[in-house]
């Protein structure tokens, strides 16, 4: 098969599956209508307001934490250049093939004197820092809530998965912050399918440490603006602790599925899975599309803000 067939092939696959699972997802909706025109819902736009600027001071988290890795490459950038960076090249994630939100950042650092080199070494470790983080948070959410996990018991596999996710995840944040030659594999490794030549890391466990407890608080705040959502469009009483993790998990299912450019398709497929067990499948599947607009949202403020930064 040709290099073009393949690109072709996968396209079309990447096209049929967004397709199913809209489909399952707008099927939910319409065969159950009069379940979620019946829901309490509202629009508390402070509470909308909120949320979107706590999306943005989750963001400006991540990207200061994107800032502690370049420190650790020797380079310095500040605060305000670091989120003009990260957030527009954000915007790489919604075009096919999950590799654009790395050249954007390749494009954009090289104008404040980082490397090629040490653009993608920096995009590789925020991936190997971020990812396990980002789902060990997820399931400390949910976990902490008496009775989180057994919501999900009617879910097939669940229980198993989170085992699953969790041991593996623990494990891996464990390497990447206390065993810094195994991160340099791991990242040369990722450099070898990009059939780039090794790097030699740096980082100190002190730093690893920082950068993962970044990213780990960054992942909070960023469920704890999904719950402010929440209260902004139902009035009924809803959970800090499950509804961060649902929205953490969710959105990392969505980013690590490589056929869905922005994880469109998986992220919403997956929260109304995680928000199932509180709201009935019906009304989980309206708020994980009605998220979709707000997280479109604060990500076009986010873009705005970095446009207008020198």
């Amino acid at each position: 098969m040709t290099p073009l067939a393949k690109k072709i092939l996968w396209r079309a696959i990447q096209i049929i599956l967004t397709i199913l699972i809209f489909y399952f997802l707008g099927g939910q909706l319409v065969n159950n209508w009069a379940t979620v025109k019946t829901h309490e819902w509202q629009i508390n736009y402070v509470y909308i307001v909120l949320a979107v600027l706590l999306v943005l001071a989750a963001f400006f988290l991540f990207s200061s934490v994107w800032k502690l890795i370049i420190l650790s490459l020797n380079k310095n950038v500040g605060y305000i250049k670091s989120f003009k960076i990260a957030y527009l090249s954000n915007l790489g994630r919604y075009i096919p093939g999950k590799i654009w939100q790395m050249f954007g950042m390749i494009y954009l650092a090289k104008k404040e004197g980082i490397t090629e080199e040490e653009s993608i070494t920096s995009f590789g470790l925020s991936q190997l820092f971020s990812i396990p983080s980002g789902l060990l948070a997820g399931l400390v959410l949910l976990g902490v809530q008496p009775g989180g996990f057994a919501r999900y018991a009617d879910v097939p596999f669940f229980n198993v998965g989170v085992v699953a996710v969790g041991v593996s995840m623990l494990l891996l944040s464990l390497a990447v912050v206390f065993l810094p030659k195994l991160t340099e594999k791991m990242l040369n490794g990722f450099y070898r399918l990009l059939r780039r030549k090794p790097v030699t890391l740096t980082l100190n466990k002190s730093l690893a440490g920082a950068i993962y407890g970044g990213y780990f608080l960054s992942w909070c705040l960023y469920g704890f603006s999904f719950w402010v959502f929440l209260k902004g469009i139902t009035t009924e009483n809803v959970l800090v602790f499950p509804m961060a993790g649902a929205f953490i998990i969710a959105y990392q299912i969505g980013y690590l599925a490589l056929f869905a450019p922005g994880g469109v398709g998986p992220r919403e497929a997956m929260m109304t899975i995680m928000l199932a067990p509180y709201f009935g499948t019906a009304v989980a599947t309206a708020i994980a599309l009605a998220s979709r607009l707000w997280l479109i949202g604060a990500e076009a403020a986010s873009a705005l803000i970095s446009l207008k930064i020198k």
